[in-house]
């Protein structure tokens, strides 16, 4: 067993990682019995806080981490939801590191964490977890092998996958399938659980393309080619990731397929070329920029002593005419003349 973890100190006291912080730090107001199960627990496992959790106490560095899977800049999603963390932390006077998925064996200073969509295949996740630092994940972390956060906001996006199923049902939809990452993180499992759920009760056959998290053009037209060519039948897509449906719109045209008049195309992540797609795609919004913000203000008030749990972030769903059968097919392109 490795050294043991301001998480393994919470979970012998039976306390929150932040009331371990603020009895070691001697701030908060933790009760003389819960002071003294955590100093008994400290000494039970030999517990010696690191060089970051040290400098967490008082929230001394003003430094707040941030981490998102793979590179923010290559998706519009995980930009605004950095973006989201990194306004209101400034205006606190605390400055935002954007941590990367390199190795997680020492850290920078920081007084804190924020994670987004925790998957239990990352090691920088559960580094990151198991640092000690007061952590507020955005999404609940997955699997057994993951250490809990002090904070987690999350969303249900089983029900609001379950929403646009149904709806594509209700507008004469049939056989859609799905496409998504692995299901190695609450997100995708969540969508996974909702989409066999919804095969199971209409006795369809689950047709599930699994892409990365943030997948390239020519990944998404391959598993699309290979779903309609394996599984001619179906007659409608929802696509995880942001910006993939727009994407594989390519792919449809060229296995004869029309959005809106033969094929029904939803997207789970919201985006501007979801938006502003003809027709406009029908989107699963949780709003990243105000989740964002939602974390920043979760963790600084961890800092200042206020205490952790679990808190649900609404989810929309923008229903627009992609999931709509049977409408007049557009127009071919009008040819100027010279």
């Amino acid at each position: 067993m490795g050294n043991p973890t301001l998480h393994d100190v919470a979970r012998r006291a039976g306390v929150g990682k932040s009331t371990v912080s603020n009895v070691l730090a001697g701030t908060g107001r933790p009760s003389e019995a819960t002071r003294e199960k955590v100093l008994a627990a400290v000494a039970e496992l030999g517990y010696a806080p690191n060089r970051a959790a040290r400098l967490l106490r008082g929230g001394r560095t003003g430094v707040v981490g941030v981490y998102v899977p793979g590179n923010p800049s290559l998706s519009e999603y995980y930009m605004r939801f950095v973006f989201g963390v990194m306004e209101p932390l400034s205006a606190r006077g605390r400055d935002t590191v954007i941590l990367s998925g390199a190795d997680r064996s020492t850290l920078p200073p920081m007084d804190g964490v924020i994670l987004s969509d925790p998957d239990e295949t990352d090691p920088a996740i559960a580094a990151l977890l198991a640092s000690g630092l007061p952590t507020v994940c955005f999404e609940r972390p997955f699997g057994t092998s993951v250490s809990s956060p002090d904070i987690v906001l999350w969303c249900d996006h089983r029900a609001a996958l379950t929403t646009v199923l149904d709806d594509m049902r209700a507008a004469g939809g049939r056989w859609p399938a799905l496409m998504i990452p692995p299901e190695t993180g609450d997100w995708t499992a969540q969508l996974g659980v909702a989409y066999r759920d919804w095969c199971a009760r209409h006795g369809v056959t689950p047709v599930i393309g699994s892409v990365d998290w943030i997948p390239t053009p020519a990944q998404l037209d391959t598993v699309a080619d290979t779903l309609l060519t394996e599984h001619p039948g179906i007659d409608g897509l929802v696509c995880g990731p942001v910006d993939t449906a727009p994407a594989v719109l390519p792919t449809l045209r060229r296995h004869g397929r029309t959005v809106g008049v033969d094929f029904q195309l939803a997207t789970g992540t919201e985006s501007t070329a979801a938006r502003l797609g003809q027709p406009p795609i029908t989107a699963i919004d949780i709003d990243p920029l105000e989740a964002g913000r939602r974390c920043a203000a979760l963790l600084d008030g961890l800092l200042t002593g206020e205490p952790g749990g679990e808190i649900e972030h609404p989810v929309t769903v923008h229903r627009r005419g992609s999931t709509v059968l049977g409408a007049p097919a557009p127009p071919p392109p009008s040819r100027r003349r010279r």
